[in-house]
């Protein structure tokens, strides 16, 4: 993804982040064993959620929509991507200090 470009394709409704379900709820059956308390029917494992990317796509040959690119995001994954760009940015921006300095010696050569 060029998250340069997020906000634009969200504008767009090209790009959209939504929590979906990704495992159904799992209930009790008769015959299972089962904790004081349940019966059929009660919940034996919650339901999952996550949060995907959706992408919209287009097939190049003719223009059609094609099914989203769906991509299941993590709050961790983001952050660490976005502490990745951050340091390019520090280390971009150090370069071109580096370079300043040395323009400005150059000038007084």
């Amino acid at each position: 993804m060029d998250w340069s470009k997020y906000s634009a394709l969200k504008a767009d409704s090209k790009a959209s982040m939504a929590k979906e379900e990704k495992k159904a709820a799992v209930l009790y059956e008769e015959g299972d064993s089962m904790p004081e308390g349940k019966s059929v029917g009660d919940e034996k494992e919650a339901a999952q959620e996550a949060v995907y990317l959706s992408q919209k796509r287009w097939n190049p040959d003719n223009g059609e929509a094609m099914d989203d690119d769906k991509s299941e995001m993590s709050m961790p994954a983001l952050e660490a991507e976005k502490a990745r760009y951050d340091a390019q940015a520090a280390s971009a921006k150090a370069q071109s200090d580096g370079l300043a300095s040395a323009m400005a010696d150059y000038d007084k050569a």
